[in-house]
């Protein structure tokens, strides 16, 4: 997830809780999932859980070809959790042989392997990961392992059959929260109420994937997938609260089907349509000495879902000159769904999902080229944030709640000063009609809100051993709604972040890295109420030595051992009560690349 640091304008909640540990967050929506808002695709297929967190601990890095960030409303490919953005990882498919072990602080272990062969017309590739570790702060020890395999195979040089495959466990105990004196004065500790706090999670994902080309001018690709989530965690969040035990079990199936029309040379048209089924159980209960309670007090959730969504979108791009290129696009999606709540004497209802109708969406991007050097770009659009869980169903009226539309548009630039420096700038403002905050798992609205900010980049070449690259974006959120919150900021958005980077070619086979990570403070409640907290400075190096077999890595992150942390208020409304999860202190770890 680190990897993501790279990219302005994208932010991180560093959890540190086990199976539950970091998430990112862009355009001003929170990190730490309290408004979901971003779609996640791992080759393309989807790898969101039901409540819109992202599932990436699937993956380790070794595996990973490529990682692309799409912020903003204008991206018609996907409508479920498509709010302010998408993630897109891409797998490994070279053709190279490696094993990569890494030994590192808090006695961490890790082994990578990956394979990727070519026979005759069938491309295959494997990878397996496994890592160990005892953590920063007591009472975390993580496993974690990985499998993965893909299978391409070229019918002829117009049609293509692929299958890829990936299982995964990671096993995590959690150091739990601090108070705010305990973080600061003994960040290694755990609580001791805390000392069952832990859990474990499963992820399976199977994928079939078809493409293939009619002409030069009309191709098609269907993807189909199956993803399983199967999540178990124990928690205590304070000494006051008992320890709870909390269950999902998540089918996802899925179909992806898009068709690209090179009407003309310069007319493009691409229609693509995808419908996502979720079988979803959902269970919180309270626990006396790891055993299940099902008193009125300690159900606190007993849930089964079916959650069914499918759209369709339709866009025309268009380039009737060098230097003008635009595109629009209409998408429409439609919710289906039933729910059963059953409460502590076993005692079921039933409700319905509300009815949402069609939720239409609008983009539209505009490019123009004045030189070769430059491109300015406009872009506006429309995305939707449905509630989720519980939220979404009623016994009543299913007309009476409607989903959040979300309003969104940016303007920017890309320069190329000269061949060493590209720069790049924008600035983009997003609107929610109605927002859903997720408060402890329910979603609740805030109303009306706005965000606006400006993201800043640049890569600069200074010699032919010098590059410096940096990024700095500037948010700001407002609760526009009338009442007692109007005119606050959005909990948990930090009001900038940025990085900046440096690396050096020391000899032909040494490099050296600088990595500096920060970000602002954020309140922690709509209130604005009790201070900001997550501030912080990091920086990471690492030096890298190139072998005639391979390559070695050492790699130091947070090398002034500053303090940081995830704060979260645990209190009523216009109370603060903050707990507090201490980050990692200075750490590093060495790693040997053998290729073969």
């Amino acid at each position: 997830m680190e990897l993501f640091s790279k990219v302005p304008g994208v932010y991180f909640a560093r959890y540190n809780q086990g199976i539950i540990n970091t998430d990112i967050g862009i355009r001003g929506f929170a990190a730490e999932g309290s408004t979901p808002h971003a779609k996640l695709l791992i080759d393309g297929i989807p790898a969101n859980l039901h409540n819109g967190y992202s599932e990436m601990d699937q993956l380790f890095p070794a595996n990973i070809d490529s990682v692309q960030v799409f912020k903003g409303n204008s991206d018609p490919r996907y409508g479920l959790h498509n709010v302010a953005g998408n993630y897109t990882i891409n797998t490994r498919t070279d053709l190279a042989r490696e094993v990569e072990l890494t030994y590192g602080s808090f006695n961490a272990k890790e082994v990578q392997a990956y394979a990727g062969e070519q026979t005759g017309n069938l491309q295959h590739s494997y990878f397996i990961g496994y890592r160990e570790a005892d953590g920063y702060r007591d009472n975390e020890q993580l496993e974690k392992i990985s499998a993965s395999g893909r299978w391409f195979y070229d019918f002829s040089d117009d049609t293509r059959i692929g299958f890829i495959a990936r299982v995964a466990e990671y096993d995590a105990d959690a150091a739990g929260y601090l108070s705010r004196e305990e973080a600061r004065k003994h960040p290694t500790r755990s609580a001791d109420y805390a000392r069952l706090d832990g859990g474990d999670k499963q992820t399976q994902s199977f994928s079939l994937h078809f493409d293939h080309a009619f002409s030069d001018q009309l191709d098609w690709s269907v993807k189909s997938y199956f993803n399983h989530y199967e999540r178990e965690r124990w928690v205590r969040y304070s000494e006051a609260s008992d320890l709870q035990n909390r269950y999902d079990d998540q089918d996802h199936y899925g179909v992806i089907s898009t068709l690209n029309w090179q009407v003309h040379p310069d007319w493009e048209i691409q229609w693509g349509v995808d419908a996502e089924r979720q079988d979803v159980i959902e269970q919180r209960f309270g626990t006396v000495g790891f055993q299940r309670q099902r008193d009125s007090s300690a159900v606190g959730r007993d849930y089964d879902y079916r959650f069914v969504s499918y759209g369709s979108y339709l866009q025309v791009s268009h380039m009737p000159v060098d230097w003008l290129a635009w595109n629009v696009a209409l998408r429409g999606d439609r919710i289906r769904g039933e729910f059963t709540s059953t409460d502590s004497a076993g005692q079921q209802e039933q409700r319905n999902i509300y009815d949402f109708g069609t939720i239409v969406q609008p983009k539209a991007n505009l490019f123009l080229y004045p030189t070769d050097d430059v491109t300015l770009f406009v872009n506006v659009g429309r995305s939707f944030q449905h509630p989720l869980g519980s939220a979404a169903y009623t016994t009543g009226n299913t007309s009476a709640r409607d989903v959040s539309l979300n309003d969104g548009w940016e303007a920017g630039v890309k320069w190329r000063l000269f061949d060493a420096l590209q720069l790049r700038a924008s600035y983009w403002e997003q609107k929610a009609s109605d927002e859903f905050v997720m408060v402890d798992g329910v979603p609740r609205n805030v109303g009306e809100t706005l965000r606006e900010g400006i993201d800043l980049g640049f890569d600069w070449d200074l010699t032919e051993k010098l590059t410096l690259w940096g990024n700095i974006a500037g948010v700001d959120t407002e609760i526009q709604a009338d009442g007692a919150n109007k005119g606050n900021e959005l909990r948990s958005i930090p009001d900038y972040t940025a990085s900046l980077g440096l690396s050096y070619l020391i000899l032909p086979e040494l490099t050296w890295r600088v990595h500096l990570d920060s970000q602002s403070g954020s309140y922690v409640n709509e209130e604005n109420i009790g201070g900001q907290y997550g501030h912080y400075n990091l920086v990471n190096t690492s030096l890298d030595y190139l072998t005639d077999w391979g390559n070695i890595n050492l790699q130091v992150n947070n090398l002034f051992n500053e303090y940081y942390e995830y704060v979260y208020d645990l209190g009523a409304a216009n109370t603060v009560d903050t707990i507090h999860s201490p980050g990692n202190g200075i750490n590093a770890s060495v790693s040997v690349a053998y290729h073969f």
